[in-house]
């Protein structure tokens, strides 16, 4: 078998390990997820569980660092200088991301211990906002840009959770977008 097909056959297993793991959180607690579960669901072996993971909780890691780093790159990939005035290229960027696999990250986003992972990004949320070219330095080092980028990052997380969660009712992404982007329009207005 050439490295190719061993590197497809690896990349594979590690999917559907991490599809098993994330269906799991849906029917139990993390700490209750077993490798003997994951593998059942996954239909694979213990062993190949352990070519690609200590335990079960290495599967979560990954999973989240894998999000964190793809968000990140989309991040980068938009400019930070007129975020606060327009932040819609962004948010579109991260709408089509999670169209482009809902139900995975519909099950991340509902399992009980996803706080923390949600607080990773809202961190980096602000992060990004401090970057923003637009914003004078001697603002970007107030309390109140400090305050108003935390309260922003906070309801833009907690925004796309309640709509994985299915608390809006029928509203779309793109809804969201909308609101999303007037919200922090509004709140662009008040730095000035």
């Amino acid at each position: 078998m050439g490295e190719k097909a061993e590197y497809k056959s690896a990349k594979r297993s590690r999917k559907l390990i991490r599809t098993a793991f994330a269906k799991m959180m849906l029917e139990k607690p993390v700490d209750k997820i077993t490798v003997t579960d994951i593998v059942k669901e996954a239909d694979l072996n213990r062993g190949t569980f352990y070519a690609h993971y200590q335990s079960p909780y290495a599967v979560l890691e990954e999973i989240e660092n894998e999000i964190m780093d793809q968000l990140l790159l989309l991040l980068n990939e938009t400019d930070y200088k007129s975020f606060f005035q327009d932040p819609t290229p962004l948010i579109i960027k991260i709408n089509h991301y999670l169209e482009a696999d809902m139900d995975y990250f519909k099950t991340l986003i509902q399992y009980s211990g996803s706080e923390q992972f949600l607080n990773r990004l809202k961190k980096l949320f602000v992060s990004y906002m401090e970057n923003d070219a637009d914003v004078p330095s001697h603002l970007k080092e107030t309390k109140k840009f400090e305050v108003m980028t935390y309260f922003l990052a906070g309801g833009i997380t907690e925004l796309y959770k309640r709509w994985f969660h299915e608390e809006f009712g029928v509203i779309s992404l793109e809804e969201l977008a909308v609101c999303v982007r007037e919200s922090i329009k509004d709140y662009a207005k008040k730095l000035r």
